[in-house]
């Protein structure tokens, strides 16, 4: 069998050819199921956990060049330390899920490439410099170059599992064989990361739809779903609120009270990341 045409290249990556062969495990099951899935790739919930992660690595750049080099107040630090405590918190739930449920799934029919796990050992080294960052800084400066090159690493990561864990995905499992295990991950993730996930997807309309395509009856947004977006604005969006605005932040947090967090971020405000993730920031 020839060689797999499959090229990890950060964001240059291009999506996988899911016929090739070379990725199949299981010859009992081959990739011809991606005419199973009723919606487009683009709002998978996969993607919408990807857009939780990249807005907040997009705010707190925002934040963090907002602040500069001047010396933060005693708020203003805990608020950040804070803050990253449940960041911290999202992205170590979510690649849990990825290396403990997602990828062995994957594996049981997919020949699915070791590098997209083996990133996770460096964005955890990564993450561990920040924690030290965070616990002694005394202004954003200094943590300023360290969240560029995290960034900078994750958003190629993310971008390579969207064009080849993701369509290999669709291709070898339909969506009655995938409910299972993403009702195993819903339970699994803690309410901050299932609130950030809510909170990123949009409105009310827009949750309904994601809960109507995972086949989730409404009321779970009411019961569980509704209550953890609340706790996510409470702990995380309104630390970012707080940070942009000045005004140290309030427990009482509603939509109308966080414009400047939930604000449009332009990629003309951020530093474009690398085109592969192991293309660290040299800035």
């Amino acid at each position: 069998m020839a060689p797999s045409t499959l090229i990890l290249d950060g964001l240059k990556t291009h999506k996988v050819d899911t016929s090739d062969r070379t990725l199949q495990a299981d010859k009992n099951f081959p990739p011809d199921k991606e005419g199973t899935w009723k919606t487009p790739a683009e709002v998978d919930g996969w993607i919408r956990a990807h857009d939780s992660i990249r807005a907040e690595l997009d705010k707190m750049l925002k934040v963090l060049r907002h602040l500069g080099d001047r010396e933060l107040k005693n708020w203003e630090a805990t608020a950040i330390k804070e803050w990253w405590a449940g960041h911290e918190e999202h992205i170590h739930g979510h690649h849990s899920n990825e290396d403990d449920l997602l990828n062995p799934f994957l594996r049981t029919r997919i020949v699915y490439p070791e590098k997209l796990e083996h990133d996770h050992d460096f964005l955890v080294k990564c993450m561990d410099e920040i924690s030290a960052i965070v616990k002694k800084f005394t202004n954003a400066a200094q943590l300023l170059p360290k969240w560029k090159e995290y960034r900078n690493f994750v958003y190629p990561h993310l971008h390579e599992e969207e064009q080849v864990g993701l369509p290999l995905l669709r291709a070898y499992f339909t969506p009655e064989e995938f409910a299972p295990l993403l009702q195993s991950i819903l339970k699994k993730a803690s309410k901050l990361e299932l609130g950030s996930f809510f909170h990123h997807i949009g409105g009310k309309k827009e949750i309904m739809a994601f809960m109507q395509q995972e086949g989730i009856p409404f009321f779970v947004w009411y019961l569980e779903f509704k209550g953890m977006r609340a706790l996510y604005r409470e702990k995380m969006e309104s630390k970012v609120e707080a940070l942009l605005s000045g005004v140290e932040p309030s427990k009482q947090v509603h939509k109308k009270d966080l414009q400047l967090a939930m604000a449009t971020v332009h990629d003309s405000d951020l530093f474009s990341p690398p085109t592969s993730p192991m293309a660290i920031a040299a800035y």
